[in-house]
């Protein structure tokens, strides 16, 4: 996890430099490609936050730890990892406790396909711009309804606006 970690600090730090001299060569724009292309395509892709928007990302605990689960908190959908393809799914119903911009159990169905996830987070530690979720886990339905659980564990953050 920290080799991805560092390679995503890399990846950001290496954008942000490019940008603050005004002009981008295109040694400057292939070296960032080049950092980001090394990401692993395991799990969801990366999603970023535009200012004064909070995003939920949550990540299986079993192995592979793959990035399964993000939503923005004014979107009302959320993009999930199911049977390795990203899905769009539509909020249905929300409850719980408040957790910043989120509740702590949330329903997201697909009509098309007869599939549906809720999510359970039970809240971790304040961080800067956001909280951990110590844990929680995702209840995946598939139209014949099967159920699969997965246990996760993410962290709720915000960009300043």
């Amino acid at each position: 996890m920290k080799p991805l970690l560092i390679i995503a600090a890399a990846a950001v730090f290496v954008s942000a430099c490019a940008g603050t001299s005004g002009s981008t060569s295109a040694a400057d724009a292939a070296e960032a490609a080049s950092a980001i292309n090394t990401v692993p395509v395991e799990g969801l892709p990366p999603q970023r936050l535009g200012p004064g928007q909070c995003g939920l990302f949550l990540w299986g605990m079993s192995a592979p730890r793959r990035f399964v689960f993000f939503t923005e908190g004014t979107a009302g959908k959320a993009l999930v990892l199911v049977n390795d393809a990203a899905v769009s799914m539509p909020m249905t119903s929300a409850g719980g406790e408040v957790f910043g911009q989120f509740l702590t159990r949330m329903k997201f169905e697909a009509p098309a396909t007869g599939s549906s996830v809720t999510v359970t987070i039970n809240p971790g530690e304040p961080l800067e711009g956001g909280q951990r979720v110590d844990s929680g886990n995702i209840l995946f339905k598939d139209a014949e309804g099967w159920e699969t659980v997965l246990p996760i564990t993410g962290v709720r953050a915000c960009m300043p606006g």
